[in-house]
């Protein structure tokens, strides 16, 4: 994208993140699969810690993220990923994924890891908390919903059991795509919305409810 490499620059992420929010003691990075992989990698070169795989993959799940209700994200979450205690078991994990939305995947894999045996669970997350709708054709969450709305990182680590919670900063995220704020829009993370607007009132479907209806 723009002559950028995504899987490079997710790993540059992780890299910064290693700077940005280091585990002193830590063990072991693993990745929440699929989407904190390459994060992962860069969190294991930057930190000088190794990686392993803490999870084996049901890759005949759907996305649990677009799941109907709850209970449905929930079971289909506990099929779709499977920790492993030969690994886990005891050590002081960095578990890196790429975002956290409502919170639920999270609160559930770290739960998982518990039960494996893991020690201590570090989330490390390769992007900055996402706390405001997105207007422009991204089917997410109201703000009332996301879990960073009006909570601290302290706050939603307690929220999600882990021992600690770290997001990488949106100038980590710059620096990670070698771009700038100008040519690009951050307005889940920041609340500045390029055409205004504060993520207020109709949520998502702001711009839906603005528009006037195309006559055919």
């Amino acid at each position: 994208m723009h002559g950028t490499v995504l899987q490079a620059a997710r790993g540059r992420m992780g890299e910064i993140l290693a700077r940005e929010a280091p585990v002193p003691g830590a063990d072991l990075v693993i990745a929440v699969p699929d989407s904190g992989n390459a994060a992962a990698r860069g969190y294991a070169r930057g930190s000088g810690l190794p990686q392993d795989d803490g999870f084996v993959k049901n890759r005949y799940v759907a996305r649990t993220f677009i799941q109907p209700g709850q209970e449905l994200r929930k079971h289909g979450l506990r099929l779709k990923f499977n920790p492993l205690p030969e690994i886990v078991g005891g050590k002081r994990l960095v578990v890196v994924d790429d975002s956290i939305v409502r919170g639920n995947t999270t609160r559930q894999i770290v739960r998982m890891l518990r039960d494996a045996g893991a020690a201590e669970i570090h989330m490390r997350i390769s992007a900055p908390p996402i706390k405001h709708p997105c207007h422009y054709g991204i089917d997410m969450s109201t703000r009332e919903e996301m879990i960073a709305h009006g909570r601290t990182p302290a706050e939603i680590a307690a929220e999600l059991g882990c021992d600690s919670l770290h997001y990488l900063s949106l100038g980590g995220v710059y620096e990670a795509i070698g771009q700038s704020r100008e040519t690009h829009c951050d307005a889940c993370f920041s609340g500045e919305y390029p055409l205004g607007g504060d993520g207020d009132g109709a949520g998502k479907f702001a711009l839906e409810h603005e528009l006037p209806l195309a006559r055919v």
